[in-house]
């Protein structure tokens, strides 16, 4: 593809990658919006590679939100490993948009994994039961039903939500992001949101 300097500054602008990696999609993409997607699957193999890392992440921040109307707050503690980085711009963004997520949509947990062994049994039982899984052949019946799982419990489960602000994207691609940005890994402790009269 043929690109100027400000290709490369928009690039960068718009993705918050490096200029050598702006550079390097834009000469090997066709288009724009290939030259996006190279650059997303990139942050991505770095954010996965620095959460396999598993460094401790014992720094961060307590952060809280409350709406303008002091109707719904929430306490977030966010982590990472340095710092350094939980003074940056883009980690204190972050816990602010996953603050507003939490007061926003009302998450039960953080990650699936976080669900309960009897929640998802109880669950899993109810679609058993359910007459339309007899139409499913028996070999496939397993992986419905782990997508089906999947699915019911992705609006209790913050790291699956679509983010409020980019429906697009689930919150755990915002995250992975910064990760990338970051270069080290964060983790989201835990939070608390209190509604008003709840």
């Amino acid at each position: 593809m043929n690109y100027a300097a400000a290709d490369v500054k928009r690039l960068r602008e718009e993705t918050g990658a490096t200029f050598a990696d702006c550079k390097s999609a834009l000469e090997e993409a066709q288009s724009w919006e290939e030259a996006i997607k190279i650059l997303n699957a990139k942050a991505s193999r770095k954010a996965e590679k620095m959460i396999a890392a598993g460094r401790e992440t014992k720094q961060g921040g307590v952060f809280s939100y409350v709406h303008h109307n002091n109707s719904v707050g929430v306490l977030l503690e966010l982590n990472c490993s340095t710092d350094f980085v939980a003074r940056s711009e883009s980690f204190r963004q972050l816990a602010n948009e996953l603050a507003l997520q939490i007061a926003g949509t009302n998450p039960k947990y953080v990650n699936y994994e976080d669900v309960p062994a009897e929640v998802i049994e109880q669950a899993r039982q109810q679609l058993l039961e359910d007459p339309s899984m007899a139409r499913v052949p028996e070999h496939k019946r397993e992986e419905v039903i782990q997508g089906k799982l999947k699915k019911l419990f992705g609006e209790q489960v913050l790291m699956m939500q679509p983010w409020i602000r980019d429906e697009s994207q689930v919150v755990g691609d915002l995250v992975r992001k910064v990760i990338a940005e970051t270069g080290e890994n964060i983790v989201i402790r835990r939070f608390c949101r209190f509604a008003l009269g709840e």
